[in-house]
């Protein structure tokens, strides 16, 4: 959410573990232009630029050939790496809330397609993480995410990461998302509109497996992460709508993974505010020093159908979805 008003830093050489070579056109504080089939793309740090605001990470803009507007809401972005949280701490300056947002962080252009973002050890957790993009044509945007936390700071055991993405419309039509899930009591999946009433309200969906849950001091403060939604998620992929065009966010593991949305990206309910499609990574029983990580795919183009975003998940995955309707 915003504030009022995944591949790493050590890329992996295949089957070395050496460390990869930063490339020598490396610009890093800088935002890095990408175009690759359909789709042009702008990576960023948490630096400020022209007409983009400090403090926001990942993809500052995203548009396609069949849709030249920028996906996300500028001057902000996509895929940003928005909360570390482990439920115990309530920092009530902002720095401390975004603490990814705030913490230093470095962009490095890998080649002609990737890019790497890399924070040092977080401020607030000492959490060092690593997150490389690839835009892959004709319309994909790969993401290899991994963090090592460096210190015992996380007080409840676990370890809650958080990453936002605000987008470009304030059509009421268009603020919903969709997984595959089913409600409390139903075993059959199925299509589900997920389109929550205000700003922290059933603001997660859980996996449909999922048999632990992050815990919180009490008086925690309502946020997207610790209020839940009725239905749960069978496959960790999930759409969205904008216009003719389509953004999946599919991810290679089920159960660390949730789904969360805001109808507003933290303001009060009312006209002219744009929705967040986000998501959320739980890391339970962490060890310091061990490495956690994912991958992701966001598909971007013109939508086809409902079958067609399923199809998009089984040929990434390489798993079969299942449904009742």
């Amino acid at each position: 959410m915003k504030s009022s008003s995944i591949s790493l830093l050590f890329l992996l050489v295949l089957g070395t573990g050496a460390p990869a070579q930063e490339s020598s056109d490396s610009a890093k504080g800088e935002p890095v232009r990408i175009k690759a089939g359909d789709l042009t793309a702008v990576f960023t740090d948490n630096a400020a630029y022209a007409g983009h605001r400090a403090w926001y990470n990942g993809v500052a803009y995203l548009s396609h050939q069949a849709d030249t507007s920028d996906l996300f809401e500028p001057p902000v972005a996509g895929l940003n790496f928005e909360h570390i949280y482990d439920g115990q701490k309530w920092w009530q300056p902002a720095a401390a809330l975004f603490e990814p947002r705030s913490s230093y962080m470095s962009i490095t252009r890998l080649s002609d397609i990737s890019v790497q973002l890399h924070q040092p050890p977080s401020d607030l957790h000492k959490l060092e993480s690593w997150t490389k993009f690839t835009l892959t044509a004709p319309h994909y945007i790969d993401m290899d995410f991994f963090c090592i936390p460096r210190a015992a700071t996380f007080d409840r055991g676990y370890i809650g990461l958080f990453w936002a993405s605000y987008i470009n419309t304030t059509d009421e039509a268009e603020k919903a998302t969709y997984y595959i899930g089913h409600n409390a009591g139903e075993d059959s999946p199925r299509w589900i509109k997920y389109l929550t009433p205000a700003h922290a309200v059933t603001g997660t969906v859980k996996y449909e497996k999922d048999e632990r849950d992050p815990t919180f001091v009490e008086g925690f403060q309502r946020m997207l992460y610790n209020t839940f939604s009725d239905s749960v998620y069978s496959y960790p992929f999930y759409y969205g709508r904008r216009g003719n065009m389509v953004l999946i966010l599919m991810f290679d593991q089920a159960g660390p993974v949730r789904f969360s949305h805001s109808p507003t990206s933290g303001s009060p309910v009312g006209p002219g505010t744009y929705p967040a499609w986000d998501f959320q990574y739980l890391i339970f029983d962490y060890q310091v020093g061990q490495r956690y990580g994912f991958k992701a795919r966001a598909v971007y183009k013109p939508f086809v159908s409902p079958e067609d975003v399923i199809s998009e998940y089984e040929k990434w995955s390489g798993r079969k979805v299942n449904l009742t309707e």
